[in-house]
């Protein structure tokens, strides 16, 4: 059976106007083109279509000076050292040009994010390895000749009046090629007011961090109510409490702001003993004695945190309950499966190196997890790593 062709209106979808422009019809049978040769056998069909809409829009982004993936690898240097996540670049790189390196992550990052049953996909598999020479084969012919989107130059540098930002900020949200794989699942039930507090995007960047990456004047978007949002205040008998807690914990932990229990009983016993809570139901969290072993994490000014069933994949020295085996299989899911581990106990876990068996399904590969934790815990946690 004949593949469907790419039309107009998905290109259109993707950008943030609904009046054509010059360049449009171009980019929509570069996308053509693109489709023409995307062999992905297991994914589904929607998502090979996406993936060329994608790829034709990245050489938009480049050719027409919008700043999205310039803005993405800009991030990418600030938090790892290195222009893109898992991908080595070759001698032949050329920021502010294509380069297949960025069309292989591209179509990764759109694989990955699919909405179908699947397991994590490799960055390095071979579909994937194979698709973007091809299509940088491609690209790279049509670079010096592809025609610039005015409308899109500059994109973010200003907005005539607030409703116009909106408008821009929204289709930064989830609509451009960059941001509406992470948000697909859910962008439907998002509501305006939210898009400024829930990440997107590769990195789980909020709205005001992308702009502050796309506009080198940025002053001017403080006008747009929310935008920069300020975490609620913690009221000040909170703090006090939470600071006479997080002393009584540190007493009992020899300083230590974590401590690793093998059973119900023993949290029970910290809380009622060592964080001197009353006795009783409302206080020793009896719905988890379903459970066989807690990470208890405490803070200064944020309290207490608790994580269930997941002390055999933190390797650490105060934690006898490790296994190396078990971590081997499922320590992965704490990088990739939101709520399993809160936020702040699975950065701790990131920052000093306490997963060190987590290795990717599958193909059991290690090494690539290693370097790339945070960015996997970004990628596929957004909120429910970056939101607080």
């Amino acid at each position: 059976m004949q593949k469907k062709k790419i039309y107009p209106f998905d290109w259109l979808a993707i950008h943030p106007y609904t009046a054509t422009q010059s360049s449009d019809m171009y980019f929509v049978q570069l996308a053509n083109r693109l489709y023409e040769t995307c062999q992905l056998p297991e994914l589904p069909e929607k998502y090979c279509k996406k993936i060329c809409l994608y790829v034709a829009a990245y050489l938009e982004d480049v050719i027409s000076n919008l700043g999205l993936w310039k803005a993405f690898c800009t991030e990418n240097k600030r938090l790892y050292g290195q222009v893109l996540p898992f991908y080595a670049i070759g001698a032949n790189y050329t920021e502010d040009e294509v380069n297949e390196e960025d069309i292989r992550f591209i179509i990764w990052n759109t694989w990955e994010k699919a909405l179908y049953p699947h397991t994590y996909i490799h960055p390095n598999r071979e579909e994937i390895i194979r698709l973007s020479s091809v299509f940088y084969e491609l690209l790279d012919k049509e670079y010096e000749s592809a025609p610039e989107n005015e409308y899109l130059n500059g994109y973010f540098d200003s907005f005539g009046n607030v409703k116009e930002a909106e408008h821009k900020l929204t289709w930064l949200f989830g609509h451009t090629y960059l941001t509406e794989p992470s948000v697909q699942e859910y962008i439907e039930r998002v509501e305006p007011k939210d898009r400024f507090i829930i990440p997107t995007g590769p990195h789980a960047l909020f709205l005001h961090e992308w702009i502050e990456l796309l506009c080198p004047q940025a002053d001017r978007w403080k006008e747009v109510d929310g935008l920069y949002f300020t975490p609620p205040a913690i009221p000040l008998q909170v703090l006090q409490k939470n600071k006479d807690t997080y002393a009584r914990f540190t007493a009992g932990t020899n300083g230590s702001p974590i401590v690793f229990l093998d059973s119900y009983l023993s949290l029970r016993h910290f809380l009622t003993e060592i964080l001197q809570w009353p006795d009783d139901d409302n206080h020793t969290l009896p719905q988890m004695k379903s459970f066989s072993n807690f990470v208890l994490m405490a803070h200064p000014e944020k309290g207490i945190l608790l994580a269930k069933d997941v002390c055999e994949y933190i390797a650490c020295a105060e934690n006898p309950m490790y296994n190396a085996e078990k971590a081997r299989h499922e320590a992965f899911r704490m990088l990739t499966e939101p709520t399993l581990c809160p936020p702040d106990l699975l950065e701790h876990c990131i920052t000093h190196r306490l997963l060190p068996d987590a290795c990717l399904p599958v193909s059991g590969e290690k090494e690539l997890v290693q370097r790339n934790a945070d960015f996997i815990a970004r990628h596929s946690l957004l909120y429910y790593y970056r939101g607080d």
